[in-house]
């Protein structure tokens, strides 16, 4: 067996939120650090560092999750979650925006006290002044087309570095040249420079927590366990958070005796109300092959209100200058041979998901269920359906008209309310913005798994900083919100 490893503070999930709090932990020279990463390092790999080469990675830099979209249909997606030091921030298309300031308000009003936009803005500061954050570069026409179109449609046009509203203009993005800025490469590289008190492991899975007389010790690992004398931070994210919690017998008391798990603390919320950013697509043929984009066929975008009287916009718009169809098993564009995609997704759903153990067994995957369209209202199915309305309105303004060759999803018969639906819930995608699973709430709230200080409720020295603690979904692209919840983590446990 090998031996046991101690450190002070132990940090499993080295993504885009555990790398920075290993490194501000790692700050005070007294504090040994020890950050997990299950997947291999991003130093020195250009497949994970250069922006421009995201279609070049392959199954080994993924988990391989699958999910199930919509309530009983056994059409599953493919669920990419990053599986790299970085994370998902190694993985994305590097869009960059900063909330607006009354999704932080929701927060509150779910119970997250003290993380209103206020109180948030000084972690949002201090990630821009480690990261280098650059609009994508404005020269592809095709990109510049889609702008004026919601320009003729009435939207002004933004600096989304500065403003996140209703508008349209270019993504902002966390690169500096092609080099990505995750968290990883801005907080760690290089590895070798690190602090004698920090240690990255890579390649180390976390299998189970070390529990004793209700206090988390440290954990498992298959390496061998790994002992915390101050506290454990989790931060694998919304999928590997909750499971490792439930392997761990912490979630729902019956679920997880039914899997022979001894319950350590019945919490009923680990693994509820799942999140993500639901989207469908307007695809269309191009007259001729799009000019080719620099970093990332996502370039511009646009954010659109439905309800006159919402808080922020309703819609945000990924428009992607290829055809790619990597959600699922089937391929709707294989005789297209130039194409463009319009995606609106949902801001702020009301459908909740939840993810479950299929096992046991640390190896299976978890059960991930999306659920999209289940809220009672059908408010995320009517938003859906205007944003996809508004992206056939943007194809027809000249701008963009003068590249379309035809509409091939939906295709032109598609125009009254049931076949939208029809559409949308046999097509729904995911934006993989996985979030809440780990919700944050008031104490008195049991169904909230952490408190507004990121503690594991009933159980000491354990807390959670990343995607999972979300109360509700943010409106815009999730991974910057998660680098700010890991800088408040981080101040949190150096202040006390």
């Amino acid at each position: 067996m090998a031996d046991t490893v101690h450190c002070d503070y132990l940090v499993i999930g080295g993504g885009a939120a555990g790398c920075i709090v290993a490194r501000r932990l790692a700050e005070r020279p007294e504090n040994h650090v020890i950050l997990l990463e299950a997947g291999k390092s991003d130093e020195g790999d250009p497949l994970a560092t250069d922006l421009s080469r995201l279609e070049e990675q392959d199954e080994s830099y993924d988990w391989g999750y699958q999910a199930r979209p919509v309530a009983s249909s056994a059409q599953q997606i493919f669920y990419n979650r990053a599986r790299m030091l970085g994370g998902c921030a190694n993985h994305n298309d590097c869009a960059f925006l900063v909330p607006p300031a009354s999704d932080f308000d929701e927060w509150v009003r779910l119970g997250a006290v003290g993380w209103d936009y206020a109180s948030n803005r000084g972690a949002f500061d201090r990630i821009e002044q480690r990261l280098h954050i650059e609009a994508s570069p404005p020269g592809n026409s095709l990109s510049r087309a889609f702008i004026d179109a919601c320009q003729a449609l009435g939207l002004r046009e933004l600096n989304l570095r500065e403003t996140v509203a209703a508008g349209t203009g270019w993504f902002p993005l966390n690169v500096k040249g092609a080099l990505r800025q995750s968290s990883s490469i801005a907080y760690l590289h290089p590895l070798a420079s690190l602090p004698a008190n920090l240690e990255v492991r890579c390649e180390t899975l976390a299998t189970r927590l070390l529990l004793e007389q209700g206090r988390v010790v440290g954990a498992d690992t298959e390496s061998g366990p790994i002992r915390s004398n101050a506290e454990v931070i989790l931060c694998g994210g919304s999928i590997n958070t909750p499971q490792l919690l439930m392997l761990s017998g912490i979630g729902r008391g019956p679920d997880l005796h039914n899997l022979g798990i001894s319950v350590q603390c019945d919490l009923p919320g680990v693994g509820n109300n799942l999140l993500d950013h639901v989207a469908a697509n307007l695809a269309c043929e191009l007259h001729a092959a799009s000019p080719p984009w620099q970093l990332t066929p996502c370039e511009s975008t646009a954010l659109i209100r439905i309800d006159a009287d919402a808080p922020a916009p309703d819609v945000l718009f990924h428009y992607v200058l290829m055809l790619r169809d990597k959600y699922s098993n089937v391929d709707h564009f294989s005789a297209i041979e130039h194409g463009v995609k319009l995606s609106p997704n949902v801001a702020r759903p009301r459908s909740r998901g939840s993810l479950r153990l299929a096992s046991s067994d640390y190896h299976d995957h978890p059960l991930i269920d999306l659920n999209y369209f289940s809220d009672a209202e059908g408010y995320d199915q009517r938003i859906l359906i205007a944003g996809l309305r508004y992206a056939r309105a943007l194809v027809a303004t000249p701008a963009l008209a003068a590249f379309i060759r035809r509409e091939v999803l939906p295709g032109p018969d598609v125009g009254d309310d049931d076949d939208w639906l029809d559409y949308i819930r046999a097509s729904a995608e995911t934006v993989y913005h996985p979030s809440g699973t780990c919700r944050m709430g008031a104490a008195t709230d049991r169904l909230a798994v952490v408190t507004p200080d990121l503690r594991v409720r009933g159980m000491a020295g354990l807390r959670v900083a990343d995607a999972s603690v979300f109360p509700s979904m943010v409106s815009v692209n999730i991974c910057n919100t998660v680098m700010m919840i890991a800088e408040r983590a981080a101040a949190m446990i150096l202040q006390e």
